[in-house]
């Protein structure tokens, strides 16, 4: 919202437009309030023929007290002598076969209803995911500035994980719970109404704890999660930007942040699990009290004549089988209102209504365009920096068919221009205008369309040329022929000077250009980018700073294809180099953001203003002339070129081949890690070698685990003991009720310690499994962060990859932790101590029940294998879709560019669509296997029932030794079914766990820092500084030769051998992919070198700490990274550790002439910068690397195209204050501008991986060579 102080300033209509901006449109986009919203007809139909199921499978377990009930009276009868042995054997084999029909019906509905939900739940989770990542791509620019980092990959990959878990395996088990309990009340009041509506008011405390309990667990769950995606935030970024942070050496600081908010998260989250702890263990306890008091109120009504014993055994078993149904539905809810939580969330960012939605269909669409841009009075405030005027009052015209530049000073306002025609932001004053239409009344697809953007930054996606190409124009390319699409490429090509070097390469146009089209160099990449550009035939080009990020050779190939590019439509070009806009038809300067000077180069440079100050300080001189001894011009055509006008060419056969190299290092990868899947004692293994910490707590809690499965058993024994009892004859009914009140009062205090053991378990093993989670994705997130660069080079270790490491694997991993081990162990406890009991009673029934328990272990254990396989494939899907819509929420400027939101969308619900067509046969074999386990058991019954009437009728066995080997084996076998319940958690944990032991089980060879160490203190900072004073290092490439792992077979450094003496300015210049920032990132120790050394001040840098070493440098890279937070913390992170003053801040600000800027802010150092520093101009974002690197004072300052963002006045302060402090320190830098280098020491010119020439700039124009030619192309006439 917009600030309080700024009332003053804005008035009510602009205060409107920039809430709308910020907040929507208010209202919702779609009134759909509920993820079920999302289902077809057809889901729709599955899902109730599933509900209906699972209904029906919940309501037959009711129907086993009723068969229970008959045996129990046919069993009695005969100890009364009231029924012969024949009939016994007949009724008993009768009511087997009941328990077998019972088998058969609930494992055909089980199956129906997980197939059906399992299968519609994946739909519906798909349809939510396309759903949601559609209502991202519609949002306006001013949503994705306030978006945390990591955010969206973390809801599409952790959060939607959640989802679909909560509307598949744990709604069926809910529902089947609820239709048992429902379905077991109605057998209770059948049976005896007066019984049953004693017992109700248990089943009402316990349904309005779970419904009070849920409500507290789901608000402080939903609070959990919003810091955990806060942290997930924290280490994308990190990541992102993770050569920035290893050359500052902050991985301790980003960590001890990453930390700070888990450890938030963890309190919010304690809150909810102990309430949970609470729940589950009176929900546990609670059924031994309902025996207590059914047994107690049923022998009071079977002594008065009421109840028979079948009715009262029946009744009895009935509510208890309610209140575990009670039990069953807890951690069911738990997880179902946690995927509630999320999904309030998800829909949230779905409902919201955006102001500038490039799919909604309404807006004018002129039939014609002349192509007339006009600003009139425009005025410009950003929604996410509302304390800053951006644009003034701002009125200028782009002429159709003409070339208008717009240049100034870095923060002026000349992007903004771009974004405003592009309808990124909304003016707060004034209007654009289009052949006299104002640009908001316009169809914004339509208007897009109409205009082709070419960024300083160019993004390609990872697909071919052809691909990339025609995704400018993506609207019409389906109604094209394979014919038609390949000429429209060719021309566009050709009409962007890449057709040669495209037709060059093995592939041509089928070459994979690789992530963000790392494959080609950088003109090449840009005038692949023109050729997207210019595919549509746009009426409007827009050129924002298309040149300076190239050397002069590729600079000069791609303004010849700019200036072809210009001709027949209307051009706008931004551009710091004004050697690229001299010939515009009208150049526009200005000055913050305002308009201060316009008209053509040759006016400008007469008026001798502010535009012919600027061209002055870009004046390289000393070029003599810039003709060839035979006195011809030089020529900047490509056919100058050796290799027929592709000065960079990168040999496409190498990259091709590294391609297969990779992906076949990474199938190879792939294969070991499925290789080496941790089995579920490996997991647990793992597990308990993580918790070793808190084994005390541990050991606690699965002590209790043990102890609290032991109740079963004995409840068995108090269970055996009066259904023994209420068969009493009438004379010793007066025996039956004191009995019955003393297993009663047993049963209360097994109630008591049933809850305080299971207390026990929740409380202790939840806690541990929350330091458990949090323990992981703190040791993983350092471990990340300290690997070397190949690491991040290997395809699938992108930053939305490993942040899915962080979050979802670690979620997977604590789904196996404390209270599932301790589920496990429990139900193992009950499984031993009632096969112990049981051949202690009687061990014939016994031996025969206990052969049932393996198989219904088996079901289970290949349910657990399938869904193993199933989930393997699910992650890679989750995993190639979460990264997909990461790259497109990264690149959202230019996807809403060029449109692609539809053809992305598409995509994205391709890559989903595939997976769910693999894994249907899965979801049928699973859902099988559960169904088996889950009814076998009544097989079991049946054979026990069976056998157990055969030996009480041969009088080999008493009533009292079949009940105690039925409840505590029959029981025990139902126990093992419910182990495998957690089959798809104990999956996921396995692959999860085998991720996060290859994360942790990585060492770095370079990147030598212990995750644990401290940040270095306030006095050992302040001796590294006093060292530093005033001492240079000597800095000598020794015969170095340099292959990337990534790139195999192509060199980039030979056998280079350099020397700066200490205190001197050495200048790497050359084409692109010439080998200069690999120097660099040799000299921050990225990588090491394959031959020769590295050596400073005499010694190789091998030899020394690699952290403390980097202490000694400072790096300032083109790709300017800036981190969340304020302008303060952005500066101070170079000296992470200590506290630094804001006077110093403040200096190195003034060296990097940002302090102006700084000290114009309300909030001054304090000021937010936003996600990426999206609330700052590229040219401001530099400035504060700058003072970021200044404020360091190294020993030897690295500048890599350090000054390629700033305009020529920005560049000159800052230049003069890197003049300044090189004196007393050795720098290396790389440049394109040839104007910044000539005042260096030393100045090499490498090409092709080797040193070309050197010298000074005097010596090298002399030469008339390589940087004769380069400074040639650059200078200004």
């Amino acid at each position: 919202m917009v600030s309080q102080q700024d009332d003053a300033r804005l008035d009510e209509r602009q205060r409107a437009i920039l809430d709308r901006q910020l907040n929507g449109l208010g209202g919702e986009a779609e009134q759909r309030k509920n993820v079920f919203a999302y289902a077809t007809v057809s889901d729709r139909i599955i899902l109730s023929v599933s509900s209906i199921c699972a209904v029906l499978a919940g309501a037959l377990n009711p129907l086993v007290p009723v068969i229970y009930g008959l045996l129990v009276s046919v069993y009695d009868g005969f100890a009364a002598g009231t029924v012969p042995a024949s009939e016994l054997r007949s009724k008993t084999a009768t009511f087997s076969l009941y328990y077998v029909y019972l088998s058969i019906g609930l494992f055909v509905f089980t199956y129906v209803a997980t197939v059906g939900f399992y299968y519609t739940g994946e739909r519906i989770a798909r349809a939510l995911r396309t759903t949601y990542l559609a209502a991202i791509l519609r949002q306006n620019m001013a949503f994705f500035d306030l978006l945390g980092p990591g955010e969206i990959t973390s809801r599409i990959m952790s959060d939607m994980g959640t989802v679909q878990e909560a509307v598949t395996s744990k709604l069926a088990v809910m529902l089947t719970a609820i239709a048992t309990f429902c379905a077991a009340f109605v057998v209770a009041f059948i049976m005896y109404w007066k019984t049953a509506l004693i017992i109700s008011p248990f089943f009402v405390i316990m349904i309005v704890t779970e419904t009070l309990g849920g409500a507290y667990m789901v608000k402080h769950h939903k609070r959990a999660m919003e810091l955990y995606t806060q942290a997930a935030g924290i280490a994308e970024e990190a990541i992102a930007a993770i050569k920035h942070v290893t050359a500052f050496g902050i991985q301790t600081l980003l960590s001890q942040r990453y930390l700070t908010v888990l450890e938030q998260a963890a309190k919010a989250d304690r809150k909810a699990e102990n309430m949970v702890a609470g729940m589950i263990a009176w929900m546990n306890a609670m059924p031994n009290l309902i025996y207590a008091l059914a047994f107690w109120a049923g022998s009071i009504y079977l002594t008065r004549g009421q109840m028979s014993v079948a009715e009262v055994s029946a009744t009895t078993l009935a509510v208890t089988i309610g209140s575990f149904a009670i039990i069953r539905i807890a951690p069911s809810a738990q997880a179902l209102l946690s995927g509630i939580a999320i999904t309030g969330e998800i829909l949230k960012s779905i409902a919201r209504r955006s102001p500038q939605d490039p799919l909604r269909k309404e807006g004018e669409e002129p039939s014609t365009v002349v192509g007339d841009i006009v600003l009139d009075r425009v005025g410009l405030v950003y929604p996410s920096r509302d304390d800053v005027d951006i644009l003034n009052d701002v009125s200028l015209r782009c002429a159709a068919m003409k070339k208008t530049a717009i240049v100034g000073s870095s923060g002026s306002g000349k992007s903004s221009i771009l974004g405003l025609v592009e309808r990124f932001y909304e003016p707060t004053s004034g209007a654009v205008l289009l052949d006299g239409r104002d640009i908001q009344s316009l169809n914004l697809r339509w208007l897009r369309r109409q205009i082709s953007l070419v960024d300083q930054m160019p993004v390609l996606f990872n697909a071919t040329i052809l691909e990339n190409i025609l995704y400018g124009c993506s609207d019409i390319v389906g109604q094209l022929s394979e014919s038609e699409k390949h000429e429209k490429v060719f021309q566009a090509s050709k009409k962007a000077n890449a057709h040669d070097f495209i037709s060059a390469l093995p592939d041509g146009y089928h070459t994979h250009v690789g992530e963000k089209g790392l494959q080609l160099s950088g003109g090449q990449r840009q005038r692949v980018a023109i050729a997207r550009a210019l595919i549509r035939n746009p009426k409007i080009l827009l050129l924002d700073e298309a040149t300076s990020a190239l050397d002069s050779k590729s600079e000069a190939m791609v303004q010849k294809a700019l200036d072809a590019a210009a001709e027949h439509r209307t051009t706008i070009i931004v551009a710091h180099r004004l050697s690229t806009i001299q010939n515009a038809d009208h150049i526009i300067v200005l000055d913050q953001g305002k308009v201060v000077e316009e008209g053509t180069h040759h006016a400008l440079i007469a008026r001798n203003g502010v535009y012919a100050a600027l061209v002055q300080k870009q004046q390289i001189g000393d070029t003599n002339d810039h003709k060839t001894p035979d006195g011809t011009r030089l020529s900047i055509d490509d056919d100058d070129s050796p290799y027929g006008g592709n000065t960079e060419y990168v040999d496409e056969k190498d990259i091709r081949t590294e391609e297969v190299a990779l992906s076949s290092a990474a199938q190879e990868e792939g294969t070991q890690r499925e290789s080496h899947k941790l089995s579920p004692l490996q997991t647990i293994s793992f597990i308990a070698r993580l918790s070793k910490r808190d084994w005390k707590v541990l050991l606690f809690g699965l002590a209790n685990a043990i102890l609290a499965g032991l109740t079963i058993p004995v409840q068995s024994v108090f269970f055996a003991k009066i259904l023994t009892v209420i068969g009493f004859a009438p004379p010793q009914y007066s025996q039956l009720r004191s009995e019955v009140d003393f297993w009663s009062g047993l049963y209360v205090m097994l109630t008591g310690t049933t809850f305080l053991f299971w207390m026990g378990v929740e409380i202790t093993l939840s806690y541990a499994t929350q330091k458990l989670a949090r323990r992981v994705r703190e040791v993983c997130f350092r471990s990340i962060l300290v690997q070397d660069m190949a690491f991040f080079d290997v395809p699938g270790n992108s930053p939305s990859a490993l942040s899915s490491v962080l979050s979802k694997s670690t979620n997977d991993l604590a789904g196996m932790g404390g209270p599932v081990l301790g589920g496990i162990l429990t139900f193992i406890s009950t499984i031993i101590a009632g096969i112990v009991l049981a051949l202690a009673i009687g061990w014939k029934l016994a031996l025969v029940c206990t052969a049932t328990i393996p198989i219904v272990v088996a079901c289970g254990w290949l349910r657990l294998q399938v869904l193993s396989t199933f989930d393997s494939k699910v992650r890679q899907s989750g995993i190639e879709s979460a990264a997909y819509a990461g790259e497109l929420v990264r690149t959202v400027r230019t996807v809403a560019s060029l449109g692609l939101e539809e053809h992305a969308l598409a995509r994205y619900d391709g890559i989903l669509a595939k997976q769910a067509a693999k894994s249907l046969r899965s979801i049928l074999l699973a859902s099988a296997l559960y169904a088996a386990s889950a009814s076998i058991v009544y097989l079991c019954a049946a054979l026990a029932f069976w056998y157990g009437g055969t030996l009480i009728a041969s009088h080999e066995y008493s009533t009292f030794q079949v009940y105690i080997c039925f409840v505590s084996l029959i029981s025990g076998s139902q126990i093992a079914g419910s182990i495998f319940t957690y089959a798809p958690d104990a999956s996921k944990a396995m692959h999860a766990s085998r991720e996060i032991q290859d994360i942790m089980n990585l060492k770095p060879t370079i990147n030598n820092i212990v995750p644990t160490k401290p940040p270095p203190t306030q006095a050992a900072t302040e001796k590294n500084q006093t060292q530093q004073n005033f001492s240079a290092c000597r800095v000598e490439f020794e015969h170095v030769s340099f292959t990337y792992p990534s790139r195999p077979t192509r060199r980039a450094l030979e056998d280079l051998h350099i020397t700066v003496e200490p205190g001197q300015t050495l200048a790497l210049v050359g084409q692109s992919g010439s080998g200069k920032s690999t120097c660099v990132s040799l000299l921050e120790r990225f990588y090491d070198p394959d031959q020769g050394r590295i050596l400073i001040d005499g010694q190789d840098i091998k030899l020394r700490d690699v952290d403390e070493y980097r202490l000694d440098i400072s790096l300032v890279s083109q790709e300017t990274i800036i981190f969340s937070g304020t302008i303060r913390d952005n500066i101070a992170v170079s000296l992470a550790g200590q506290e630094v003053p804001d006077d110093e801040i403040l200096e190195a600000c003034k060296q990097a002439n940002i302090l102006e800027f700084v000290q114009s802010l309300p909030d001054g150092l304090s000021t937010l910068v936003g996600t990426g520093g999206s609330m700052l101009s590229g040219g401001q974002k530099q400035r504060i690397a700058i003072a970021r690197a200044f404020l360091r004072k190294p020993k030897i300052l690295l500048l890599d195209e350090a000054t390629s963002a700033l305009d020529s006045q920005s560049e000159a302060i800052v230049q003069e204050a890197m003049d300044a402090i090189r004196k007393d320190r050795t720098t290396i830098m790389v440049a394109h501008r040839l104007s910044t280098v000539k005042n260096a020491d030393v100045i090499c010119v490498l090409q092709d991986g080797k040193l070309l020439e050197i010298g000074t700039h005097e010596q090298l124009m002399g030469e008339r060579g390589k940087y004769w030619e380069m400074v040639a192309m650059q200078s200004l006439h």
